[in-house]
């Protein structure tokens, strides 16, 4: 009678065990990835679909890193509003690529959306009569993806001289974000 009293407690043990692993979860998924590996998901699949070029990444025009100044004066965000953040934007005046990941903090998902959605308006007004080197195309398909408490400013894409929408780019950078955090 021991023993079953003592197996019956180690399986309760055990399925209670599994069960608090899954507390931390986002979207049911269990995933709680760091933004800066959202960020490698989407870098990684911008270097896969363009082996030809020598990529490092989605942005590859000066890649310049997001810093708390950066968040705050382009992208309207304070540190208080984010648990973590990853991004760069380019570091050339004549391009308007920006990739940043939020994870946002405690009820403040609906603030990061809304930042980064002004973020993308300010660009396209910056933007608006410089349509050299794609810029017009990366605008027009530039998103902000929310999935839990990530959040996700899409501004990027490869162009060529064939090139007529950046959005399977966009798409593309969005199915890795998904896929990293859910």
């Amino acid at each position: 009678m021991k023993k079953w009293i003592a197996l019956l407690l180690a399986g309760l043990m055990t399925v209670t065990g599994l069960a608090a692993c899954n507390g931390n979860s986002t979207g049911g998924s269990g995933k709680n990835p760091t933004t800066a590996e959202i960020v490698e998901a989407i870098d990684a699949a911008f270097v896969e679909k363009y082996p030809d070029l020598g990529l490092t990444g989605a942005i590859n025009n000066m890649p310049m890193e997001v810093d708390d100044t950066t968040l705050e004066e382009k992208f309207g965000l304070s540190t208080e509003d984010v648990v973590d953040y990853t991004g760069s934007i380019a570091g050339m005046m004549t391009n308007c690529d920006m990739l940043l990941v939020v994870k946002a903090a405690e009820g403040k998902i609906d603030t990061v959306k809304a930042a980064l959605e002004t973020a993308i308006e300010n660009q396209k007004a910056a933007f608006e009569s410089y349509p050299v080197m794609g810029n017009d195309l990366r605008l027009d398909a530039a998103k902000v993806v929310v999935s839990g408490d990530y959040a996700a400013l899409l501004m990027v894409g490869i162009a060529n001289d064939d090139t007529t929408s950046m959005e399977p780019d966009v798409e593309m950078a969005e199915k890795a974000f998904l896929d990293a955090v859910e």
